[in-house]
């Protein structure tokens, strides 16, 4: 059922604009009008032009879109479209009594300074200088702020990440070692509002980027994906995390790059690709060994009977030691006359010979006895740290799922409250 603006206000509205463009001077009569001419109805709340006007001038601004009528023009529908959905969030979040608080309102503040790269503490002047009221800002920061509060509060028990989840991920990743990854950027625009062509809205937004708008501030006022809070970044992905209709595109996109329109069953979406690289395993030599060694000296101009007797020495502290205590022992015992402790050390950095003996021993293992040009040297490990894998940890990949899921979710509810609302556009 549709909620309808109530007749008695409309009316009382109404007569009011008339009243209003008859009284005053020209310059006043001209400021009430903005005020008071309705750009659109969202249930009982009003979105006026004075209201639109000041959130496409600060949309201009922040998303680095020349300042001029043509621009206005361009962008004031999809405009409008971000302001009632607002109104919506703000009512939706009403009725469930979320509130937003000034901390989280100045926190908020403070992150769009660091984005800006504006000095702490200079939000307000910054928007003053530009001719916007900060007003303009709070409304917007506070629709965003309530709307994710009431969007994990609705859905919380209902999202759930499996550890089977988390493993097919990871799965997933490991199968794709050797093939390109991509950072990449989205706008997300939803195709199941009827009175909107989103895909005409998409293709002004690709216009606007292509003529220099700044991706992260489009998506952050006008994308419906979960990402618009991140100015549209989804972080490193591969094809198959994609999708068929955004991995056909993607891959033929240079860094930087904007593509064109995409539809898929989550509306239109627009996609820039940021880097591409390709994900590969770690080198074990970038494993970090900690070594002791017990080194049996040849002495020079030695038989190989002399030879063979050395070695045999050393195989047998292959035998002998169970630890690095062991080591030293024997070391001492043996009246080892090279460094018994090695330190710790990439395994990439010792000698070939060395490198070799180690590369896949396991903490407490021992190598066979190295021939090395004054002797024998036989080696254990005593730790070993592996290198980091540049896979996402567990953590990381449950939070990505819990998002993707969170954003469905948020989508489909929105959606619903948009068609059950009264959306009268009046320009």
């Amino acid at each position: 059922m549709k909620w309808h603006y109530p007749a008695l206000l409309r009316i009382a509205l109404t007569a009011f604009l008339i009243s209003a463009g008859l009284s005053g001077p020209g310059g006043t009569k001209a400021l009430a009008q903005d005020a008071l001419r309705i750009a659109a109805i969202v249930n009982d709340d009003i979105i006026s032009v004075r209201d639109l006007d000041a959130r496409v001038r600060m949309v201009m601004i922040v998303s680095n879109l020349p300042r001029n009528a043509q621009t206005f023009q361009r962008i004031w529908p999809q405009v409008l479209r971000s302001l009632v959905d607002e109104k919506l969030k703000l009512q939706e979040s009403k009725r469930l009594s979320i509130d937003v608080s000034p901390d989280e309102l100045e926190r908020a503040k403070r992150s769009m300074e660091q984005r800006n790269k504006l000095a702490p503490g200079s939000f307000d002047r910054f928007l003053d200088s530009q001719g916007i009221s900060s007003q303009t800002v709070l409304d917007q920061m506070r629709a965003d702020i309530a709307w994710v509060k009431l969007v994990r509060r609705r859905f919380q028990s209902t999202v759930e990440v499996t550890i089977d989840e988390i493993d097919d991920a990871l799965n997933r990743l490991e199968r794709n070692r050797g093939e390109p990854q991509y950072r990449i950027r989205e706008i997300l625009l939803d195709s199941n509002n009827p009175s909107v062509n989103e895909e005409e809205v998409a293709e002004r937004l690709v216009t606007q980027l292509r003529s220099g708008a700044e991706f992260d501030a489009i998506a952050r006022e006008f994308s419906q994906g979960a990402t618009a809070a991140t100015g549209g970044d989804i972080g490193w992905t591969t094809k198959e995390q994609l999708g068929d209709e955004i991995a056909a595109v993607v891959d033929s996109l240079a860094p930087g790059e904007i593509s064109d329109p995409i539809k898929t069953i989550f509306g239109y979406q627009i996609i820039q690709l940021t880097e591409r690289r390709i994900l590969s395993a770690p080198s074990p030599e970038k494993a970090k060994v900690t070594l002791k060694q017990v080194f049996i000296p040849i002495p020079p101009n030695s038989s190989p009977e002399a030879e063979a007797s050395q070695k045999s020495i050393a195989s047998a502290v292959s035998e002998t030691a169970q630890s690095c205590e062991d080591m030293d022992a024997l070391a001492t015992e043996l009246k080892s006359p090279a460094a018994t402790d090695l330190g710790t050390l990439e395994v990439g950095e010792l000698s070939p010979l060395m490198r070799d003996a180690v590369i896949n021993l396991k903490t407490g293992e021992l190598s066979e006895p190295v021939r090395l040009p004054s002797g024998f040297s036989t080696i254990m490990v005593c730790a070993r740290e592996e290198p980091e894998s540049d896979l996402p940890g567990r953590d990381e990949i449950a939070d990505r799922l819990r998002a993707v899921k969170f954003e469905t979710f948020a989508q489909r509810y929105l959606r619903d409250i948009r068609r059950d609302a009264f959306i009268d556009t009046r320009i």
